[in-house]
């Protein structure tokens, strides 16, 4: 079943609308809505907003465009909405069109979305994943006393307690959504108690345990599938009367279920009616299954009980399970955890689990931001889309009805955005692999459908690429050969298309040790020598700094100079950040330490920060000395073996060490015998040519000088005109001026 099938469905929605409209006078959400949910307005005739970052809250932010009533919310962004210990609450007469974000759409994660007790709410092509950070009895989503409300083409997974709460609700429809991957300590995707007028359809259950949903409520449920269950759909089985019309969806067995259990805990207060449900339970990878007949103890009903003025586009289970694979979910441009959901559901048995949370599927991942669309009035449409349309680009004309059919030209816009994409979708889960020093595997994932190739590109720099390969889109692997033993490579993927190419996929590297985080100097290197050619990292993995409990089990921490001058760390890690990075030279009996990015020398002195001589110079540059403590064995090292480990020393300071606090008053304390984890240090080295390759004083030199307003240097100050000058001060920073002749 290709895209055909999808604007076939769309074309029946609209054949039952025809008579709909002008009998109810009520227009519907948007073309191809359904059930009780499908004339919720949302903000329709209401402001547009323009949600412009990331940010979990703030202005811009996703959170603050839904906080009001009678908004159209777009994207301008792509991306992972991290709100992770928080939650976005929805407000009453809200559109969210997240089928309008660029690249591979929206993703809100580790966090609660609220829209209890609202009522006329849109929304489509929204990602919604909790999270082990969410608390333990709450859900990803949370519907309780809504109404009119109408979820299409979302993906809600990662919830605690269950993926989706819903209580007392009314008018709702679920449509095209996956509720996926309820995570510990329940697993499981839905419940509800007392929602009337209930719509899911064409909806993917899968990976959860149990509550597919659990039906204690008066529910039209048809056109869906279950995959991979414990207990498939559960009756309300309460002392309330509770009605189910349960119609032509498909139960199929994955590799956690076991038994029979698509229809469980029914009683005679549940009146279900159930026709055209189809069970698959031989795990055989093909789609061959049974006729369902049977009611597990529910009241059988001879014909629906439910009556809906919705539009209802009924198909077999056949067609329902072909159609939601190729459109279920934000789907626009699906993200890592859908394909993968799919694929499991694709293996039809084969393939499929449930997880105690994300980590066991590898994190939230990423999600690809993409280009927002030209649109200078800020009206929430394309400037080419208004063109085509006979509309004006430079006016603000969303809520107008230029283009008739009862939709706001900003409605017109969004519907016709609800569809697959032709972004071209890059390779992932890319890696590299050294299979002997000169010989290297590159592998990783293809997740675009129409892909024609695949091009590797090499890097020695990891900024200049070539193309060395040229591969079939169905290869997922390529072996480059005749390296350099010992030498930095990079690599990139992209995807070719009919008409087109896709991003780069992230960059990987061999023989990077020195750009991954952590690490240490080999264990045993009792004396430590700087090679040339060499700047280094000085790391420390104590718990707690500064504290005579702490251990070395902590995260990485990076010796660096603090924004007020003192002596600190970071755990702030960017392999190219010179900031983090030490030029040590022998002087003396011991070495001297000049931060990189800062060009300055820690000095051997014990002062306070009001000190002038807090940091050293390249005229006084101090004696330290480097001191061997033994073997130790940091968790968060990234090593399998142990590390080396150090003290450093200030001789000129009663032999006192170094310790690396956030804002420390002395930088040395306590005698040079003390062996405290959180005052010993390991090293990891870094190629010089790689991180800086114009040495400092050169690039002091060369940046002094005057420059055009594009940066260009001039030989010599122009006679008239406007640009800028920039000189090096007495402690080494470079000043910029602009001068206007």
């Amino acid at each position: 079943m290709k895209d055909s099938l999808f604007w076939r469905r769309v074309s029946n929605v609209l054949f039952f609308l025809l008579p709909l409209i002008p009998l109810h006078a009520q227009q519907l959400a948007f073309p191809g809505a359904e059930g009780f949910g499908a004339f919720a307005t949302g903000g329709r005739a209401g402001t547009v907003v323009h949600v412009t970052n990331l940010n979990a809250e703030g202005a811009g932010s996703l959170a603050d465009a839904v906080s009001k009533s009678g908004r159209i919310v777009v994207f301008d962004v792509g991306g992972v909405i991290d709100i992770t210990n928080k939650a976005i609450t929805i407000a009453s007469n809200i559109t969210i069109a997240g089928q309008t974000a660029p690249g591979e759409g929206i993703t809100v994660y580790g966090g609660r979305v609220i829209a209890s007790g609202n009522s006329n709410i849109i929304i489509r092509y929204l990602r919604m994943r909790g999270g082990k950070s969410v608390n333990q009895s709450k859900c990803t989503l949370t519907l309780d006393n809504c109404s009119n409300v109408i979820l299409d083409h979302c993906s809600i997974s990662w919830g605690p307690w269950d993926d989706v709460h819903i209580k007392d609700a009314n008018n709702i429809t679920w449509q095209n959504c996956i509720i996926s991957e309820g995570i510990e300590p329940q697993r499981f995707g839905s419940i509800t108690d007392g929602t009337r007028n209930w719509t899911i359809s064409h909806c993917l259950w899968i990976d959860n345990k149990s509550r597919n949903p659990k039906m204690k409520c008066y529910l039209q449920y048809y056109n869906n599938v279950v995959y991979n269950y414990a207990m498939g759909i559960i009756g309300g089985h309460s002392a309330g009367d509770n009605y189910q019309d349960v119609m032509n969806n498909y139960f199929i067995a994955g590799p956690n279920t076991t038994g029979d259990k698509y229809f469980d805990d029914w009683t005679a207060t549940d009146h279900l009616y159930s026709t055209g449900n189809y069970y698959d339970g031989n795990k055989d990878g093909k789609l061959n299954g049974t006729l369902i007949t049977d009611h597990n103890s529910a009241t059988p009903m001879s014909e629906p009980t439910l009556k809906c003025n919705g539009p209802m586009n009924l198909q077999t289970a056949e067609e329902a399970y072909y159609e939601i694979v190729d459109h279920v979910g934000a789907s626009r441009v699906r993200d890592i955890h859908d394909r993968r959901l799919i694929s499991q559901l694709t293996s039809l048995g084969t393939k499929g689990a449930f997880i105690a949370n994300e980590e066991d599927v590898g994190g939230i991942g990423k999600v690809a931001g993409g280009t927002p669309v030209e649109d200078n009035d800020r009206d929430g449409m394309s400037d080419a889309w208004e063109r085509e349309n006979g509309l004006d680009p430079s006016k603000n004309d969303a809520t107008a009805k230029t283009l008739g059919g009862g939709y706001t030209n900003i409605e017109h816009y969004i519907n016709s955005l609800a569809c697959k994409t032709a972004f071209v979708m890059y390779p992932t889960d890319v890696t590299a692999t050294l299979l002997n020093p000169t010989t290297a595997r590159i592998n990783w994932t293809n997740n675009e459908p129409e892909a024609v190739a695949n091009v590797l590109e090499m890097s020695e720099d990891g900024k200049e690429f070539v193309e060395i390969q040229r591969l079939r889109p169905s290869y997922a692997y390529a072996v480059v050969r005749n390296l350099t033993e010992g030498k930095l490579y990079f690599f990139r993927l992209k995807t070719l298309v009919e008409e087109g190419e896709s991003a780069y996929s992230a960059v990987v590297a061999v023989n990077d040790e020195y750009m991954r985080p952590g690490g240490g100097t080999p264990a045993g290197t009792s004396t430590f020598t700087p090679k040339e050619g060499k700047y280094y990292r000085i790391l420390n993995y104590a718990t707690v700094p500064f504290n005579s409990g702490t251990t070395i089990a902590g995260n990485p921490k990076y010796l660096c100079f603090n924004s007020n001058g003192t002596l600190g760390s970071t755990e702030e890690y960017r392999w190219d950040d010179t900031a983090l990075m030490w030029d040590i030279q022998p002087m003396g009996e011991g070495f001297s330490f000049r931060n990189v990015g800062t060009d300055k020398y820690i000095s051997a002195a014990n002062r306070t920060i009001a000190s002038a001589d807090r940091i050293g110079t390249s005229d006084t540059p101090a004696v330290l000395t480097i001191n061997y403590t033994g073997n130790q064995s940091p968790s968060q090292s990234g090593l399998k073996t142990a590390v080396s480990m150090y003290r450093i020393n200030s001789p000129s300071s009663s032999n006192m060490q170094i310790r690396a606090r956030k804002f420390p008053d002395d930088w040395f304390w306590g005698s040079g015998t003390l062996d405290r984890s959180d005052m010993i240090f390991t090293f990891v080295e870094a190629d010089i040519q790689q991180v800086t390759p114009v040495a400092p004083l050169q690039a002091r030199a060369q940046a002094t000088g005057y420059y055009d307003l594009q940066g260009h240097r001039l030989s010599s100050p122009p006679v008239r005109g406007i640009y800028l000058q920039r000189s090096s001060t007495e402690d080494g920073r470079i000043e910029t001026r602009k001068l206007v002749r």
